[in-house]
């Protein structure tokens, strides 16, 4: 598999490709507009590098155009507006791609007309699938200028968000990239150079142990005359890129090993990357700021550059936040709906600096300098996120092998040889579910505040965002747009209490036991109860018709011998016990940070809210038991 390849299976794998172009004129009585699609004026850039598009006779397929492709809002395939005219569309003689759409009568196709008509609406983007292209140059820069060769339009959508606003209704094609299709392009970097010249230069070593391992491996299933030894090459290869081990994966090809084999390998990552301490966990899904660049970042400087009036001056302020956020979107695959704060950042109240000196905010403005004797108001205490895996800076939907059953043993006789015996494998889906919370911050505050109350603002926020991260890795309900938690994870182990919220010493240890049953029990198990509950077991015996046997909870804060965790993100008389680092806690790219201006527009002040995708989800549920 050469970098051609290598790219087209990435294209394929994104569903194809978007170009912006032009509305010409509109015939209301026929209800049709032409509009030219394509060009090849221009080298839009892309994840892999600059494309052109050929219009040689040949290198465009029209025939899905043609045969009346659709004409969609935004790239929604479920909201169809009209369609494009059979057989009007043609690359003419310019190497212009042009068409005839027409809408529909539905309410929706009569704005849409109208709107375009009016002029409101004068952008439309064509999605495209991408069958062939070949590397024209690799520039000085380490850029790779591609030309598309084959290439088939398959849906004209109609979009609100232009990439170029200087271009206007009937001027000639001119193609730009789609905000909605690509992260924006990182012009000037504020990360270091070096950094990322070392990790290009990286993920290029890899490309190119896997093309090679690829190409021994196509040779070497030649040689044999064997499909299954491509489709065994294809399949390592195809996982290690969508598990981020490429490397790993070209070395299994070329050692010739089975997918089984690979499979146990990626559980064995997976495996280390869970016993990393959080801090090294979360650094994978950094963007490479240096540690002087991370504490430089504002957020206070971000909000006012999305303000509606923010000035040139404070836009100009912003320029390395807004870099920032741009970056992190080119590393994360996704489009921000303000600013995405990347990882390497993450720290967020309602502050005021009016009298009387004590209240909230007065102890952090400029005049006083006493930000460092805030005492934060008491919260309950949040627990999972420090237990359980985290996996941070994913890029679409996951799914995470699992071994279920083991491989059989046999006994066998001199010369005999075992049967065949494989594994049973699955995998532990992710997807993303968005937490969102808010946050307040006065004007006054916002133009006066020290650096220790933007510290102040930002981990306010992301407190209160992690404990309802903590609160559905327990308890979500896994509908209305939240995830699946772990008292409603189909599976688990389950031991009922005689009396809710006192479970006796003997009930304790059936929670243990069930899990050893399982084969799950390891060393680092721990119990999991509210206040309450610990109240209860430091005064109930453990054996109460024996005198002296002591309390169910122990000398150094454990019971049954475990550690044990107080919260009372738990609910009243429930008990948790297990092997916590089998909860997995998937974190889609960075915190997203938006600002609405208006609600609290009468006062001046400003509302932040901020977006982040999770997913949880358990790796083994024998690793678990829930008692109440």
């Amino acid at each position: 598999m050469n970098k051609i390849a290598t790219r087209l299976a990435e294209i394929s794998k994104r569903g194809g490709l978007r170009r912006l172009a032009d509305v010409g004129a509109v015939d209301m009585a026929a209800r049709t507009v032409e509009i030219s699609f394509s060009s090849e004026a221009a080298e839009v850039p892309r994840w892999f590098g600059l494309e052109t598009l050929s219009h040689a006779p040949g290198a465009c397929d029209l025939s899905r155009m043609n045969d009346g492709a659709a004409v969609l809002w935004m790239h929604d395939m479920t909201d169809q507006r009209g369609v494009v005219e059979p057989s009007s569309a043609v690359i003419e003689a310019d190497r212009v791609g042009r068409c005839l759409v027409r809408f529909s009568r539905s309410p929706a196709g009569e704005q849409l007309l109208q709107d375009v008509n009016d002029k409101i609406i004068t952008k439309v983007s064509v999605g495209y699938f991408v069958n062939g292209m070949r590397l024209v140059e690799t520039r000085a820069d380490d850029v790779d200028v591609y030309s598309i060769t084959a290439w088939m339009p398959y849906e004209v959508s109609f979009v609100s968000v232009p990439a170029d606003a200087s271009v206007g209704v009937g001027r000639a094609a001119e193609i730009g990239l789609e905000v909605v299709d690509e992260p924006p392009v990182q012009t000037e970097p504020v990360i270091e150079k070096t950094q990322r010249a070392e990790a290009t230069k990286k993920m290029d070593e890899i490309e190119r142990a896997a093309a090679v391992a690829a190409a021994n491996a196509t040779a070497a299933g030649a040689q044999q005359g064997t499909e299954s030894e491509r489709t065994r090459s294809k399949t390592i290869l195809d996982m290690g890129r969508e598990y981020r081990h490429v490397d790993l994966a070209a070395q299994f090809v070329t050692e010739g090993k089975s997918v089984e084999e690979f499979q146990r390998a990626l559980l064995i990552e997976g495996a280390k990357h869970a016993n990393k301490p959080l801090d090294e966990q979360v650094r994978s899904a950094e963007i490479g700021l240096t540690p002087g660049e991370a504490k430089n970042f504002s957020f206070l400087r971000a909000v006012r550059a999305q303000l509606p009036g923010a000035s040139d001056v404070d836009r100009k302020a912003a320029g390395f936040e807004l870099e920032c956020s741009r970056a992190a979107e080119k590393a994360y695959g996704k489009t921000a709906r303000g600013i995405l704060i990347p990882a390497d950042i993450l720290n967020q109240r309602t502050f005021s600096t009016t009298t009387p000196v004590g209240g909230a905010g007065s102890n952090i403005v400029a005049t006083e300098l006493l930000a460092g004797s805030f005492i934060d108001m008491l919260r309950k205490r949040a627990w999972v996120m420090r237990r359980a895996t985290t996996m941070g800076g994913l890029v679409g939907n996951i799914d995470i092998p699992r071994q279920k059953g083991a491989t059989t043993a046999y006994w066998v006789g001199e010369g005999g040889a075992p049967a065949g015996s494989d594994p049973a494998l699955d995998q532990v889906p992710f997807t993303p579910k968005t937490v969102a919370a808010l946050n307040e911050i006065t004007r006054r505050l916002m133009m006066q505040s020290t650096p220790d109350a933007e510290t102040m603002v930002r981990t306010d926020l992301l407190k209160v965002m992690a404990l309802e991260i903590d609160r559905a890795a327990i308890y979500g309900s896994g509908t209305a747009n939240q995830p699946q938690g772990l008292a409603g994870i189909s599976g688990i182990n389950a031991v009922p209490f005689a009396v809710a919220g006192k479970p006796t010493y003997a009930e304790l240890v059936a929670m243990e036991t069930a899990i050893a049953l399982d084969d799950a029990d390891v060393d680092s198990m721990s119990y999991s109860f509210n206040a309450g509950i610990r109240g209860y077991a430091k005064t109930a015996l453990k054996f109460p018709d024996a005198a002296g046997t002591g309390t169910i909870w122990e000398s150094g804060k454990t019971v049954n011998g475990y550690e044990t965790n107080v919260s009372n993100q738990l609910a009243s008389g429930d008990t948790f016990f297990g092997n916590w680092s089998d909860l997995v806690v998937a974190m889609w790219g960075g915190l997203d940070l938006t600002v609405d201006p208006y609600s609290l527009s009468a006062s001046g002040g400003v509302r932040i809210v901020a977006f982040q995708d999770i997913d949880i989800n358990v790796r083994h549920v024998e690793s678990f038991c829930y008692g109440k």
